[in-house]
């Protein structure tokens, strides 16, 4: 017998499988419920099965690790090398930044810039020079600071 034969199509069959199947599930779930607390409890037994489970539903004691050992310096005979990509002090900190006005900046509309406003003064410094150069040693406010990327 097909669908359109007893008036549904098929859309609407695909509608009622969910509500069938969530029926079928409540129906069992309250069936297996009503059962367990109709049912009287198990006589207490000395078997090892009941033993075991006794014993897997109250907490026992609660393992502890041994504290880890103090950080000791051990001595180390090999010698390494660290190869440096640049030399000890090879990117030099700007140490006197000059600065423009926003409209007067050289920089596009959605380039990024790093701030700070301390004691009513504010500043800005382009993300694109500190990549090159990575720090800025200035003064805001009358208080030193090191602007670092």
């Amino acid at each position: 017998m097909s669908l359109t034969k007893i008036g549904l199509n098929t859309s609407g069959a695909r509608r009622l499988i969910p509500i069938a199947l969530t029926l079928a599930f409540v129906t069992v779930a309250c069936t297996q419920t009503g059962a367990a607390t109709t049912s009287s409890p198990p006589a207490a037994t000395s078997s090892p099965s009941a033993a075991l489970t006794d014993s897997l539903s109250q907490p026992g004691p609660v393992p502890t690790v041994a504290p880890a050992a103090k950080n000791v310096r051990i001595e180390d005979p090999n010698e390494y090398v660290y190869s440096q990509l640049l030399p000890w002090d090879g990117i030099l900190p700007i140490y006197e930044p000059q600065f423009a006005s926003a409209a007067d900046a050289p920089l596009l509309d959605e380039e990024l810039v790093m701030g700070i406003a301390l004691g009513g003064e504010a500043k800005a410094y382009s993300i694109t020079v500190l990549r090159s150069r990575e720090m800025v040693n200035d003064e805001l406010a009358g208080i030193p600071i090191l602007v670092t990327w």
